[in-house]
């Protein structure tokens, strides 16, 4: 809902604004009998076929998008799309508009926690792990707050960026992002400015998940002892290397039961276990389900 009412809000703020109704809006699904959203909110739609002078089409997408499918949707889209119209998604929606091959030509991007699971179905796209992803024809967003970074580029486009700032603080929004701004992958990453060294050795952490480096060969990149890199760890993350390494590898293991079709031992080996026995073990420790519980539960919910 934050994604959904940030992208439409903007559009609103930015009419309040200069005056005049430049923007208008309509919610679409397939057979406009109306979606619910994560909050169970349920939003009033009309059909694809009832839907007129459109210039933009907005895929938004929530947790099962990875696994929607709609032959109708998949048509239409092509459709606009050789009609010339600006297409892009929010947040998961990527899946969706990823699936129809209206990305393969353009980066893009979606929500660091489908990221893993994003690349390994789409493993030729050039995916990106900025906040949005914008070209002449299509575009993408994180989710979140992004869309209204996202918004907030189209209205400079249109209205320059006077307006657009005008639009910005009436969401007390000092910055607008553009796509040189990375998403955070963790929330450890997020307080490692408190020291460089952290910093580096997270990243290097998210960079090598299927090929894990010993905690050894961490340390010898950062130049540090391992007794100095533990200490950097107990002390701003109250963790130890090890631990907070393998929990991003299990991390990325839970995405990837979810949002893919690998299997348990494809998973292990994609985020850097010996085996599924081996992840399995560590997997259990943290979510207190096995792998195959963890999907099937999940999946179900």
């Amino acid at each position: 809902m934050v994604a959904f009412s940030c992208s439409i809000d903007a559009l609103r703020a930015t009419n309040d604004i200069v005056g005049k109704q430049n923007y208008s809006w309509q919610t679409l699904s397939p057979d406009g009998s109306g979606v619910f959203s994560s909050t169970q909110i349920q939003l009033a739609t009309i059909p694809l076929h009832d839907a007129n002078d459109l210039d933009m089409i907005v895929i938004c997408g929530g947790d099962r998008s990875h696994s929607y499918s709609n032959v109708v949707l998949t048509n239409w889209l092509h459709n606009m799309a050789k009609n010339g119209k600006r297409i892009g998604s929010i947040s998961d929606g990527a899946f969706v508009v990823a699936d129809t091959g209206l990305f393969d030509k353009v980066a893009s991007t979606i929500h660091w926690k489908c990221y893993d699971a994003y690349r390994e179905r789409f493993p030729k796209l050039n995916i990106r792990p900025s906040i949005l992803e914008i070209s002449e024809k299509r575009f993408s967003c994180a989710g979140g707050t992004s869309s209204l970074d996202l918004m907030l580029h189209f209205i400079s486009e249109n209205h320059g960026p006077e307006i657009a700032g005008q639009v910005a603080d009436n969401y007390f929004h000092d910055f607008i992002r553009d796509s040189s701004r990375e998403q955070h992958m963790t929330n450890a990453f997020r307080l490692a400015n408190k020291n460089p060294k952290l910093a580096e050795a997270l990243l290097l952490m998210e960079e090598n998940l299927e090929t894990p480096l010993s905690i050894f060969q961490l340390a010898e990149k950062l130049q540090l002892s391992r007794r100095q890199l533990d200490r950097i760890f107990a002390r701003y993350l109250q963790n130890t290397p090890q631990k907070l390494y393998r929990d991003l590898r299990l991390t990325r293991a839970s995405g990837l039961l979810l949002q893919t079709g690998m299997s348990v031992s494809e998973v292990a080996v994609g985020c850097g276990f010996q085996s599924a026995s081996h992840m399995g073990k560590y997997f259990f420790e943290r979510f207190g389900q096995t792998p195959g519980e963890y999907r099937r539960q999940k999946n179900l919910a």
